[in-house]
């Protein structure tokens, strides 16, 4: 069967028919050419008359389209991160959220989508080159372009471009000016197993917390005071000092004092059995103490002389630096052991001390009562000082912001107007076409 298929090939090339068919195609193609080339000033002028309408069209093209450059002008930017240490991303200023508040802001609700309106906008970096093969650039701007082809009829394509720079600050601070979530409270994440101390601790933890965060900010900017509130970071984290020098410390007193708890007898057997694991991690601080003494006794004293050698610093300037010898590292290692030693016995030394309390007091329904108002209390001027941070905290952002972003109009020039590489293209393609449509039109004349 396959040996029959060569043959029949073999008898189509051999047929005279076919040699014909070829002779015709090449003659058809020899007088296409000859007449390309005794009409080629005329075949040039009309490529040439075809490439300047094509970048005629371009720039037509064009004048619908509003152009900005975005910078980022934080110092994250250079590693490809947000302000508060994600990756960024350019894309999301073509996202839905972004989208829909550019809707809102341009009075186009019911009138065009997301999907209509992310067609229109087209970004891409300033800089986008690879410098050794294996290492990215970083971009750290970007150009946005927004084209407006008759899709939105009363807006100007400036115009949505502006509205589009906003509609992503706002979304770029909301999500990435920093992360606010130390700042959220919730009164239930205080209950822990509905006990007293425990749950005074977790106060404490959040507001200590919270006077981090404040401390923080004010490093960054000391007089910064809310326009609406007037409150300053330094007042701020006054209120939150208060509130843990005084109103925690006096809650905490008062559940001690009257030995305060909700099951007495399991919080005094975890007392109990934290001074026992206190105790044996106390002895091994004091073992290794003793010890490290022992060897700096023994220590040779013509071995510990002091040595000083000639030494470079960060400077390029020479001093004299005196070398440690074994037995310094000893008093160091010495010293932290000790150090340890001591908060282990001060921490049994104030748990015998609830210990005592819990076992000698018999709180009544009223104490209990008063306890569970002052928790109450407590909680919500946490929660009340947590908001106040908040407010203070998002003002600031808000302030900080308008310098991570910048906007500037960007000047299209004419060579990107009319797009002189997809002009010349373009007019080979139709060129091609045509001396294609001239071939055929000629092979099928000679051929009748």
């Amino acid at each position: 069967m396959q040996e029959e298929k060569h043959v029949n090939l073999l008898k189509t090339l051999q047929n005279p028919g076919s040699a014909g068919l070829l002779e015709r195609g090449a003659a058809s193609l020899r007088r296409t050419f000859g007449i390309m080339w005794k009409n080629k000033y005329q075949s040039f002028l009309c490529f040439l008359a075809v490439c300047l309408l094509m970048n005629g069209f371009y720039y037509i093209q064009s004048l619908w389209t509003a152009s900005t450059i975005v910078s980022l002008d934080y110092e994250q930017a250079s590693k490809g991160l947000t302000p508060s240490q994600t990756r960024f991303n350019i894309s999301e200023i073509e996202s839905t959220e972004v989208l829909d508040r550019l809707i809102d802001l341009a009075g186009l609700q019911n009138e065009i989508t997301a999907d209509e309106l992310r067609d229109c906008i087209n970004v891409k970096a300033t800089h986008d080159k690879n410098i050794s093969g294996k290492v990215n650039y970083i971009s750290t701007s970007y150009n946005i372009n927004f084209k407006n082809m008759n899709k939105i009829p009363k807006r100007k394509s400036e115009t949505m471009l502006a509205l589009l720079c906003k509609a992503y600050r706002e979304f770029f601070v909301e999500h990435y000016g920093f992360n606010h979530s130390i700042l959220s409270f919730d009164i239930d994440d205080l209950k822990f197993g509905n006990e007293y101390l425990m749950t005074i601790d977790l106060l404490r933890l959040k507001c200590n917390q919270l006077e981090k965060y404040v401390q923080l900010r004010k490093r960054e900017n000391k007089n910064y005071q809310d326009p609406e509130t007037g409150f300053s970071f330094s007042a701020l984290e006054q209120r939150v000092t208060n509130f843990s020098t005084y109103d925690l410390s006096r809650l905490r007193s008062y559940v001690i004092e009257n030995g305060i708890a909700n099951e007495k007898s399991s919080l005094i057997s975890m007392l109990d059995y934290k001074n026992r694991m206190d105790r044996i991690t106390y002895d091994k601080f004091m073992a290794a103490y003793d010890e490290d003494n022992k060897g700096i006794k023994m220590y040779d004293p013509a071995m510990s002389a002091i040595v000083m050698i000639p030494t470079e610093d960060q400077t390029s300037k020479y001093y004299m630096s005196r070398t440690k010898t074994g037995m310094d590292n000893m008093a160091i290692h010495a010293d932290g052991q000790l150090i340890g030693a001591t908060e282990k016995l001060d921490s049994m030394e104030y748990n015998a001390y609830l210990i005592q309390k819990m076992r000698n007091s018999s709180p009544d329904g009223a104490q209990r009562r008063k306890a569970d108002e002052m928790i109450r209390q407590m909680e919500t001027m946490l929660e009340s000082l947590a908001a106040d941070i908040r407010k203070v905290d998002n003002s600031y952002t808000q302030y900080r912001a308008r310098n991570y972003l910048s906007f500037r109009s960007r000047y299209i020039h004419f060579i990107e107007r009319i797009d002189v590489f997809s002009s010349f293209l373009g007019a080979c393609v139709i060129f091609f076409s045509v001396f294609t449509v001239m071939f055929l039109c000629d092979f099928v004349k000679k051929r009748r």
